[in-house]
């Protein structure tokens, strides 16, 4: 073939081209947890109320709810949304590695960042801002980094959660996982801890309202089951789930695949030049 040194060229300087791109690729680290509901929440009261005085509930105009919606699982979805991670990143203070780490040096155990983006030693930001933007980010440009930083999967039939956290150094995967774990914790117990007491200060009014017997039965068995729940909220560190064994530190990368990166580009680059070297070809005999 006539142009064969078009496509051996183009060929090897794909490859070049490929090694150089794998290269400048930062290492990733994951962390994995296994998470179970925590046995802090046990549901069940309010069920077993309704089926014993869900008609005497009905007539006093109370609804007690039939099956209760899957916590884990409404909780896996909140955390994905904006309303949970955007918080999540202020408290934690993540915009500067969200959007500006480079990677990680091992040798020294140090953050590497982006000196035209973030000022590491005077902890100031220095970037060109987007349009409408200003030069310090908010949390709100820090969402799409975050959630494409972690994945979580709920084997529902085994009851288990799996949490993993991918970051360019081992250290930060490991504390964004805790983190995570920690803040949604505490968000659903203190959503638990305020809906007891609104549920309760009902109760009460309503029980203090009634001269029917069985209603006020009624509502003292649901202020108890309020009451203790309430008392739930408040043991543990692990309210909604609990990991079963404490997160591992990545030792070894998890990305990314350099030499998987160096056979996509050489052959890429090596089907484009075959493809202009038949174009050529094609010219030649016209």
């Amino acid at each position: 073939m006539k142009y064969k040194w078009v496509v051996v060229i183009g060929t090897l300087l794909s490859a070049a081209l490929s090694v150089y791109i794998a290269m400048q690729q930062p290492n990733k680290y994951t962390a994995k947890v296994y998470l179970v509901p925590s046995n802090a929440k046990e549901g069940g009261g309010l069920n077993k109320l309704a089926g014993q005085f869900g008609g005497l509930a009905s007539m006093a105009g109370i609804s007690l709810g039939g099956s209760e919606a899957d916590e884990v699982e409404t909780a896996i979805e909140f955390m994905r949304s904006r309303g949970f991670i955007q918080p999540f990143i202020e408290k934690r203070n993540l915009l500067p590695e969200l959007l500006a780490l480079k990677g990680w040096d091992q040798s020294t155990d140090t953050y590497i960042y982006n000196p035209e983006v973030y000022d590491a030693e005077q902890k100031k930001w220095v970037r060109t801002p987007p349009p409408g933007k200003d030069v310090e980010p908010s949390p709100w440009d820090g969402y799409i980094p975050l959630l494409g930083s972690f994945d979580i999967l709920y084997m529902k039939k085994k009851g288990v959660v799996q949490l993993e956290v991918t970051a360019l150094s081992p250290e930060l995967s490991v504390n964004i996982t805790n983190w995570l774990i920690e803040d949604i914790n505490a968000f659903w117990r203190d959503k638990d801890r305020n809906e007891a007491e609104e549920a309760i200060n009902y109760l009460q009014e309503k029980a203090a309202e009634t001269n029917v017997a069985e209603l006020r039965s009624l509502f003292y068995e649901l202020i108890a089951d309020q009451t203790r729940s309430k008392l739930l909220s408040t043991v543990g560190d692990f309210h909604l789930v609990k990991p079963l064994s404490p997160v591992i530190y990545p030792e070894q990368k998890s990305g990314p695949s350099r030499a998987l990166i160096c056979l996509g580009i050489t052959f890429f680059g090596g089907l484009v030049s075959l493809i202009v070297a038949f174009i050529l070809a094609l010219r030649k005999k016209a």
